[in-house]
């Protein structure tokens, strides 16, 4: 099974400039480790990294070296203009070689599928803190992108949101 978790937590804040507001969205990614992956090397192995696209912007992880199930660990705040959301945050996970790379699986999460948590209001029964008990990773399945790179698994559509706080 391949798998892919991964947090994503919300800071909202206010600038006051001038006679208008400018909102800046702030939002944590945390790309947290992979399950079961596809071995790419001769070894029987892979050397995964994650990349984060959002944006026109683009945050990886380290190389974790000879596995199949990566623990990254690793986290990146990004900041957005209101003005300049994007549709979606790509992750893709490629595996190093020496000269070039392995494509091993991508998922795609739109942004509106982020931010709908919001629209049930305070008493919806999601999580709004980052302690919050049921504020769990969530587990993506990574996607091939053809036929010569399979990727097999399945996971139900369950995502899991950490909210860090709200500023206004």
């Amino acid at each position: 099974m391949l798998l892919i978790y991964f947090h994503l937590w919300v800071v909202f804040q206010i600038y006051q400039l001038t006679s208008f507001e400018l909102r800046t969205l702030n939002f944590t990614i945390g790309v947290l480790a992979a399950r079961d992956l596809a071995a790419a090397d001769k070894d029987g192995f892979s050397d995964p990294y994650a990349v984060i696209r959002i944006a026109n912007k683009k945050y990886e992880t380290a190389v974790i070296k000879k596995t199949l199930n990566p623990v990254w660990n690793s986290s990146f705040d990004i900041k957005l203009s209101e003005t300049n959301v994007p549709p979606h945050i790509t992750i893709t996970v490629w595996d190093e070689d020496r000269f070039g790379r392995d494509f091993l699986g991508e998922i795609t999460i739109p942004i509106k599928q982020i931010f709908a948590r919001n629209n049930g209001g305070l008493n919806d029964g999601l999580p709004r803190a980052f302690d919050d008990p049921a504020n769990q990773p969530a587990a993506y399945t990574l996607q091939k992108r053809t036929a010569k790179n399979v990727v097999k698994a399945s996971l139900p559509d369950k995502i899991y949101f950490r909210y860090l706080r709200t500023i206004i």
